[in-house]
Order: C-alpha cells, then sequence, then structure tokens
C-alpha cells in the first residue's frame, strides 16, 4: 500500500523529470516508494528552508539529495528499459 509521502515523492520526480512520468507511474514495491518517501523529505525541507530564507549552505544540502535521487531514478529507469528490449 502506498503512502501518502510516497505518492507525493512521485508526483514530485515526475515534475522534476518530465520526460519519465510514464515510466515513473509503472514503477512499483517497497524499494520505489521508499525512494519516492525519500525525495519527499527531501523536496518539502528544501520548500521549507526557502520560506525560512535559510543559508545557501543548508539549502544546496538538499538540493543536492533531490538531484542525486533524480539521477539514481534516471539510471535505473534506463537499466529497466534495456532489459524490457
Amino acid at each position: 500500500m502506498k503512502t501518502s509521502l510516497a505518492k507525493i515523492g512521485r508526483a514530485r520526480v515526475a515534475l522534476a523529470l518530465p520526460r519519465h512520468r510514464e515510466q515513473l507511474g509503472a514503477l512499483d514495491g517497497e524499494q520505489f516508494d521508499l525512494l519516492f518517501e525519500t525525495y519527499a523529505l527531501a523536496a518539502m525541507r528544501v520548500d521549507e528552508l526557502l520560506r525560512k530564507q535559510s543559508p545557501e549552505q543548508d539549502l544546496r544540502r538538499y538540493r543536492e539529495i533531490c538531484l542525486d535521487i533524480q539521477e539514481d531514478i534516471t539510471l535505473l529507469l534506463g537499466r529497466l528499459q534495456r532489459q524490457s528490449e
């Protein structure tokens, strides 16, 4: 069962990676839900830091986490696509 946090994370990743929206919708399983939950938490922290006008160093840290997760997901989707060919 997907948590609302996983759904939020999946939606936010889809916004960040629009070319992969269809593939993102097909990812299923607990490991993917955990990845999306982690992304949601990091992205929400970025939002919070922006609202509070926090130091750039703090903001950069969470943006890098988001970018790292986006990269991991993109690589994973590429691997899955090659396996299905």
